[in-house]
């Protein structure tokens, strides 16, 4: 089977729209559908046009039959042009569970098909290990009627699929991906986007879409964790997790048992592994050659190196053989369903419109004064430095979810000194990790004395310079108009 998407300039995409060109042996069909996200891994597809057709191009007056508002958006759009194609062999089962049917479809060693050329070759090639197939689970879904049978159905359906296959959970269609350019795996590091608080009124529905944001993060760098080399998947991943956890103590009345019994100690076991990862990167890639160029030898720090680097390859391959696991992929849908759950239960909240500002002010001023009263850096021990630095990423972190309902000043001043100021008490407690790697490394007593003398100047700078960060830090402000 061969599927050809059809856009220009992702206007189609933008509305909701897919236009595809599907083949199958000699027959060519257009399928359009009307696409819309109920919750990240749950699409809902309404089909709106299929036609036969003989030539391989679009033609307008294929769609004249086509409902007006596709019609509308594609004339709109311009026209047509394929953005992305993939080849494979499609497969299709039932599942039933309690009278829900589910259909398993699974399309076999799914390749570019857009560009057949020497070098897409070569680019397949290189992807057969990444991406060799790709299973979706669907149900009939009715608008009028319960949704939450149909949820649990898919999900009951996915947790039996990765208890027997090597499967993981990604929130986009390989499509979408290839559309991107990344069919095989993100060509890049997913950064966290700006949260869109927009309809917003309540803090539930502000948990729902700070949650969406989340997951496009996780989810989007946990198959370039898995094959990229690049360690700022894994640092990107790590971030995704800590904003997890700080959404949830945001709005942790919304904590239930699922949540505590099923996905936070799953998230606290995958947090040390990527925690643990991303300190060997920094260790590696910055500390351990700061402290080298630091010393007038650097080379008598090779031998460390070599083993810090051994160290930190064991580390990575322990966060690959966790995401490869079936503890992981239950883990994961496991928060998607919770999710899915919360917003089906978001309609019968009881909240008025002003929920969420009260919430925000509440939470932003609460981690602000715990900042704020905190005593001189210089004159606390390394311990407590550490817990600044947690209230300072607890802050930052609530503030980038509300930026929609804060100051001007807060979204510009204060952000930027809070982040400047997680950023150096960060270099402190990356000093004090180092130093507690080389005491567990075959370090020559030089080089540990001379370690400890280097993090002490970098722990008693940085501590001296976040006084002056929280000197200077405004308070942050929840604006009801913002």
């Amino acid at each position: 089977m061969r599927r050809v998407m059809f856009d220009r300039g992702g206007a189609l995409a933008r509305g909701g729209w897919r236009l595809a060109v599907e083949t199958r042996g000699a027959v060519h069909g257009v399928v359009v559908s009307r696409r819309r996200t109920f919750t990240p891994g749950i699409r809902i597809v309404e089909p709106i046009f299929d036609a036969p057709f003989e030539a391989e191009d679009i033609e307008s007056a294929l769609f004249d039959a086509a409902p007006a508002p596709f019609r509308e958006a594609l004339a709109a759009a311009g026209a047509p042009e394929p953005v992305a194609a993939l080849a494979g062999e499609r497969h299709a089962w039932r599942w039933t569970r309690e009278g829900v049917s589910t259909e398993v479809v699974l399309d076999a060693d799914v390749r570019d098909a857009l560009a057949p050329s020497r070098e897409a070759e070569e680019r397949n090639a290189l992807r057969e290990l990444h991406e060799l197939h790709e299973l979706r689970v669907s149900v009939a879904w009715d608008e009028g009627a319960d949704a939450a049978p149909l949820v649990d159905a898919l999900f009951a359906c996915a947790h039996d699929i990765v208890d027997v296959l090597p499967a993981f959970v990604r929130v986009t269609d390989a499509l979408e991906r290839a559309a991107a350019g990344c069919a095989a795996g993100d060509v890049a590091a997913v950064h966290a986007d700006p949260v869109d608080l927009r309809g917003a009124a309540t803090a539930e529905a502000a948990l729902l879409a700070i949650g969406a944001n989340i997951s496009a993060q996780w989810f989007g760098n946990d198959a370039g964790v898995r094959d990229s080399p690049n360690t700022e998947f894994i640092h990107q991943m790590r971030v995704s997790q800590r904003r997890l956890r700080t959404a949830m103590r945001i709005f942790s009345r919304w904590r239930d048992a699922v949540w505590n019994t099923h996905i936070a100690p799953e998230l606290k076991w995958l947090g040390g592994l990527l925690g643990e990862a991303r300190d060997r990167d920094v260790f590696v890639e910055s500390t351990l050659p700061a402290l080298a160029g630091a010393d007038t030898e650097p080379a008598r720090w090779n031998e460390l190196r070599d083993a810090a680097e051994a160290q930190r390859a064991a580390a990575r391959a322990r966060v690959r053989e966790a995401l490869a696991s079936p503890r992981y992929a239950h883990a994961a849908l496991a928060w998607l369903q919770w999710l899915a759950a919360l917003a089906r239960r978001s309609g019968a909240s009881n909240e008025d419109g002003r929920s969420l500002y009260r919430h925000a002010r509440k939470r932003v001023r609460r981690y602000y004064e715990r900042l704020a009263q905190t005593q001189k850096l210089t004159a606390i021990d390394e311990a407590s430095r550490h817990r600044v630095r947690i209230a300072a990423k607890y802050l930052r972190y609530t503030l980038e979810f509300f930026t929609s309902i804060t100051s001007r000043r807060t979204r510009t001043q204060t952000a930027r000194t809070l982040s400047r100021l997680q950023s150096v008490l960060g270099d402190g407690n990356d000093a004090a990790v180092a130093l507690r790697y080389l005491e567990r490394m075959d370090a020559e007593p030089y080089q540990l004395g001379f370690a400890r003398g280097w993090c002490e100047a970098v722990k008693r700078y940085t501590a001296k310079e976040g006084e002056r960060l929280l000197r200077e830090l405004p308070p942050p402000k929840v604006s009801r108009g913002a």
